[in-house]
């Protein structure tokens, strides 16, 4: 096992996250708000598109499933070269394309933002910066968050983008209800914080001999999945692995569960657990190699759109320590960044 001082380690975030979602929570989301004023009666948002890499990309998704629940506005979250490769026709001056990278320079996203500014859509630029990169310069709009925890942060910008549409198409009580809870999220982030370490490193003493992990989740909890199974565990912890959607399993995915094949699964609070639990059933019955991380044993007291945000918390330290455990520092790199041309 590697043994190094985890608090130099950049890829853990948790020591700020609570108190950046806290700021933005009070104080960052104001610049939504302000997007939204700025547009006037007579401008609503009839169409949103979401586009961004990676982690970003995986918020984009779960803000983007948020609004299919609770509104008929069409939604849809592209990585940047799949916007730009191939356009989605009829984007005009109803249609809200948001931009998230939080380096703000990544060259897809930059690029599809001014092309989507060009055909006479509202484009919003999520960054860390509001200033001095390319993706805030490509947009109209920028909402700076100023932070380094991008999940949370990115998570709760994309949720108020998508509640602003929500809001101006007549409101859902479920999104009433997802607002009155956010100013609870920062208090919940510092419990977690606290209490799922020790948990986390155990189930990871666990994963650490595993070469290969499928994971699997459903719902709400699906971009998760894809955002640690393939991820963080590919570039934190180079360990192969692939995610798998719970609603899919059995069309498929099931054929090779077998002893000493490992899975992780994300069970979330909202009308996917059944499904989940489904999988989780069957495979238990064939291998031994099962690790569960159940949003609902959390107590959280939020709402379920919460989920992604909250069980986050235990995954980070779960994969800090697989890596660590793997004598692999997380913050070390092969290729990425631009070490090897792409």
């Amino acid at each position: 096992m590697l043994d190094i001082d985890t608090t130099k380690i950049d890829f853990l975030v948790t020591e700020t996250m609570a108190d950046e979602a806290e700021h933005l929570l009070s104080s960052g989301l104001s610049q939504v708000n302000a997007i939204f004023a700025s547009l006037g009666g007579d401008r609503r948002i009839e169409r949103v598109v979401f586009v961004a890499c990676g982690s970003p990309l995986c918020a984009c998704q779960t803000a983007a499933m948020l609004l299919a629940q609770y509104s008929t506005v069409p939604c849809a979250a592209y990585s940047g070269w799949d916007f730009l490769d191939r356009t989605p026709a009829g984007i005009n001056a109803t249609t809200l394309v948001v931009g998230v990278s939080d380096s703000g320079n990544t060259e897809e996203v930059a690029k599809s933002l001014a092309a989507a500014r060009a055909a006479g859509a509202v484009t919003v630029a999520v960054t860390k910066d509001a200033t001095g990169n390319r993706v805030a310069e490509a947009a109209e709009h920028v909402v700076a968050y100023g932070g380094a925890a991008i999940w949370v942060l990115h998570c709760l910008v994309c949720y108020a983008i998508v509640m602003a549409v929500i809001d101006s198409h007549g409101g859902h009580p479920e999104i009433d209800a997802l607002r009155a809870d956010l100013p609870k999220l920062p208090e919940l982030l510092r419990r977690l914080v606290a209490e799922q370490e020790a948990p986390a490193k155990e189930l990871a003493t666990r994963a650490v001999p595993w070469s290969f992990i499928y994971t699997v989740a459903g719902g709400n909890l699906v971009p998760l999945g894809y955002k640690e199974g393939v991820i963080t565990m590919l570039e934190f912890t180079w360990t192969h692995g692939a995610a798998l959607n719970a609603s899919e399993f059995r069309h498929g995915p099931l054929e090779v569960v077998e002893q000493g094949v490992p899975y992780i699964f994300l069970l979330g609070t909202d009308g996917s657990r059944h499904t989940t639990q489904r999988c989780i059933d069957f495979v238990t019955k064939l291998t031994d190699d099962v690790l569960v991380f159940d949003a609902a044993e959390l107590k959280t007291g939020l709402h379920q759109a919460l989920d992604p945000i909250a069980l986050f918390v235990p995954l980070e330290y779960f994969y800090l320590h697989m890596s660590l455990g793997k004598n692999h520092n997380p913050d070390d790199r092969r290729y990425y960044g631009g070490l090897v041309a792409y």
